[in-house]
């Protein structure tokens, strides 16, 4: 009879060498990392993302920006680089030659996190995973991201399945970090009461269209403290799901995403959210997962009802020759 430690050998040697992590889920996570960036440079004034004194103030700060895709046009021509940026970022999200584009990627999303004035966790996250999934994306020979193809030697199927748990390693202890960071730092965040202050801070609040239902909300102290240690009680679960089976964290992946959806509606941290969604696909959702087919049935009664009172109505008066 085999031992234990041969059973959990022979599963975790077949799941990093034969297991395929080329597929449409990654590159779904490539899109959405994409998109994150995409969103900033497209719907925000270069003035704003690009403040002129931390601009220059920050060329010598870093060895990455003399390589810098927004340092490489100046000032005064910062236009050119953010063109060309949103139309390379247009491209990968599109998944075109994830082995040519994925150096890309991680490029401009770094660019971005080292040069701009305003950047956020969303944007640090972002140039991590872009970052992580250069090894995968120089191994991929396939045309298109979402494309099944199964065609990969076991070498390759190693090295990205190594990546993915690298990818998982990482999201989970940010998930760690978050959650002891409030337990620890803060006394808000222990006595249940983070979430009135935050929601009602000046710089991230929700929008003024939700004040009649959370002026009720934020007076209702079992909301608030639900809402203050559920994010905590999450956020753990979100860490202990790496030691968990692929179900579990296919479960788990809905709830995460609703979670980050409420950061974006109580704190308007858009960008953090699709950082975090492309880093949640990467974590929570299998590899051999099929891609969804939706099947979408069409009945209209009530048109057909109407064209058939039509048609009995029109046969009622004479024809017109």
């Amino acid at each position: 009879m085999r031992s234990y430690y041969q059973k959990t050998y022979e599963k975790l040697s077949n799941q990093l060498f034969s297991n395929n992590p080329f597929t449409w889920v990654y590159g779904l996570s490539r899109t959405i990392l994409a998109i994150c960036v995409l969103i900033i440079l497209t719907f925000s004034e270069t003035t704003i993302l690009f403040d002129e004194a931390i601009y220059y103030s920050r060329i010598e700060e870093h060895v990455f920006n003399k390589y810098n895709l927004f340092y490489l046009f100046g000032w005064e021509d910062l236009i050119y680089a953010k063109v060309l940026a949103i139309l390379l970022l247009l491209l990968i999200a599109s998944g075109w030659r994830p082995r040519f584009t994925g150096v890309f990627q991680w490029w401009i999303t770094a660019s971005f996190f080292y040069s701009s004035s305003i950047v956020e966790g969303g944007d640090q996250i972002a140039t991590i995973l872009t970052l992580l999934l250069i090894p995968i994306t120089l191994l991929d020979h396939r045309k298109w991201h979402w494309q099944a193809n199964d065609q990969f030697s076991e070498y390759k199927k190693f090295i990205g399945n190594l990546m993915f748990v690298l990818v998982a390693v990482q999201m989970s202890m940010l998930y760690l970090n978050a959650a002891m960071d409030k337990i620890y730092t803060s006394d808000e965040w222990k006595v249940g009461t983070a979430f009135y202050y935050y929601v009602n801070d000046a710089f991230f609040s929700y929008p003024s269209w939700m004040d009649p239902l959370m002026i009720n909300l934020l007076n209702n102290s079992f909301f608030v403290s639900a809402a203050t240690w559920g994010t905590i009680l999450l956020e753990l679960i979100l860490f202990g799901i790496l030691f968990s089976n692929a179900k579990n964290k296919r479960l788990l992946f809905p709830f995460a995403v609703v979670f980050h959806l409420a950061i974006v509606l109580f704190l308007g941290l858009v960008s953090f959210f699709f950082a975090m969604l492309g880093g949640l696909i990467l974590y929570l959702i299998p590899k051999e997962t099929p891609i969804p087919r939706f099947k979408f049935k069409f009945q209209l009664p009530l048109l057909v009802k109407v064209s058939k009172i039509f048609r009995v109505s029109t046969n009622l008066f004479p024809k017109v020759e």
